[in-house]
Order: structure tokens, then sequence, then C-alpha cells
């Protein structure tokens, strides 16, 4: 399941529909993060994969490193 960062921070259990804590952020298919949900009334899990803007990431650091094209 892909849902965009904006629309969804902390989804609503479908359950119980209490608000559920984010428990874990691995990383995902390229260009996104998995987000593991867990609901602390009920105990369901969900994960959610969240699209990654790689210019807001460690990445950066990398980009503005040594590693230059060919000349």
């Amino acid at each position: 399941m892909r849902i965009p960062s904006s629309i969804v921070e902390r989804p609503l259990c479908p359950t119980c529909t209490h608000r559920m804590g984010l428990t874990r952020i691995s990383p995902g298919e390229r260009g996104f993060e998995e987000r593991t949900f867990e609901c602390s009334t009920c105990h369901r899990i969900a994960k959610i994969s969240f699209p990654v803007d790689p210019l807001k990431t460690d990445a950066l650091g990398w980009l503005a490193g040594e590693l230059k094209p060919p000349s």
C-alpha cells in the first residue's frame, strides 16, 4: 500500500479507529521507505510505503562528496 506522507501521518486503526503509532521505518523499494504502525489499543499492525525525497535524506551528503562525472 502506497500513500503519500502528506495524506497520512498517523493512520487510524481499521479495527478500532484509534490513531496508530509509528514503530519502525525500514528501507522499501527504490524511492520508498516502509513505515510500520501499531495500534496501542488492539495491537493491529499496518505497513505503509511512503515516497522518499532523496534531497531530504542523508544521501545529500554523499551527492555533495568527491564523486565527480568522468572528464
